[in-house]
């Protein structure tokens, strides 16, 4: 139950700045917000299981439990696009009366975006890994699945990293 709930309130804080990616892009053009939105669309859905399979395995009595859990996190996301189009109304309401340009730009809600989802990414999911790869270790044949453990974090890492580039260079 404790790492179903771990999961929730992680993925549920996760999900607040992917709201701000969203409007943020949507703001900015049509093009670029329908790319963004079908991007973490698609990966909504690993994390909607990753809430909802802790949580059936812990109360299998209760699927409604899961369920609710899995979208009550993703409702994070609407809330952050709203904060985020609240902030960029106020902005340019601001800046039209003031004659000046927008404190907050699409580049600066991106880029403050990338920081939260980069911090979570190096001080929680990185060490939550090493720690599990090796504590799956253990056993008759330790040495072969710590070579396996440590090429599957390695492969991980380089694949999502590949994954960012190649995204990066075909929208160009």
């Amino acid at each position: 139950w404790r790492v179903a709930m771990l999961l929730f309130f992680t993925l549920l804080a996760h999900n607040f700045p992917e709201g701000l990616a969203v409007a943020a892009s949507a703001a900015q053009s049509k093009e670029l917000g329908i790319t963004v939105t079908v991007g973490i669309m698609i990966h909504n859905v690993p994390e909607g299981i990753a809430i909802a399979i802790p949580c059936m395995a812990a109360r299998p009595d209760a699927p409604w439990l899961a369920f609710i859990l899995a979208s009550v996190s993703g409702l994070a996301e609407p809330l952050g696009a709203a904060a985020t189009m609240v902030a960029l109304r106020y902005m340019r309401i601001s800046s039209a009366s003031e004659d000046t340009a927008s404190v907050l730009s699409l580049e600066d809600i991106l880029a403050f975006t990338a920081g939260i989802m980069s911090m979570v990414a190096v001080c929680e999911l990185l060490p939550e890994a090493w720690n599990h790869m090796h504590s799956t270790s253990k056993g008759n044949d330790r040495n072969k699945k710590s070579i396996d453990a440590k090429i599957a974090f390695a492969s991980g890492i380089f694949v999502g990293i590949f994954v960012m580039v190649v995204t990066e260079w075909i929208l160009e």
